[in-house]
């Protein structure tokens, strides 16, 4: 299985103070009482990024998400989705192989005004092709990528 960036690195900052753990998987924001859906993977506009897996891809945009890609793909004989947002180019509807290029991450959503130092990729696993907010249809990208896909750094 591919990484979604050349290089993986847990975006450190939150709002300009040093927090790795909000940007990770889960009930980890604002106190353990709100959910994140996936990892924030620290990456400067412009940053290529990559088919996880052999698949589908599907592109849109949205106000939260701003452009976004969803990849459909097997895993342990069940369909899964890597979802990949704030991009600022993304490849259109297409079948993609593990490796290709599917687009650019950018400042996109509601990371448009985010400063500079906390540009990254928002990167999620789903288990359901559209799920509701919150962790349900989502599961942790280390499951599917493992945990040494990342570094977590000051």
């Amino acid at each position: 299985m591919r990484k979604p960036l050349t290089v993986m690195k847990m975006r450190t900052l939150q709002y300009g103070q040093y927090d790795p753990v909000s940007n990770s998987y889960g009930m980890v924001r604002r106190n353990h009482k709100q959910a994140h859906q996936g990892w924030d993977l620290l990456a400067s506009p412009g940053t290529p990024v990559f088919a996880i897996a052999d698949g589908e891809l599907t592109v849109g945009h949205g106000a939260t998400y701003g452009n976004w890609a969803s990849l459909k793909f097997t895993h342990q004989g069940l369909p899964h989705y890597a979802f990949y947002a704030h991009l600022q180019a993304v490849q259109g509807n297409s079948s993609v192989v593990e490796g290709a290029l599917i687009g650019l991450t950018g400042r996109t959503g509601n990371a448009s005004n985010i400063p500079q130092p906390e540009s990254h990729l928002h990167f999620e696993i789903r288990i359901m092709e559209h799920p509701p907010l919150g962790l349900h249809g989502r599961i942790d990208p280390g499951q599917v990528l493992g945990y040494e896909a990342y570094v977590c750094s000051p």
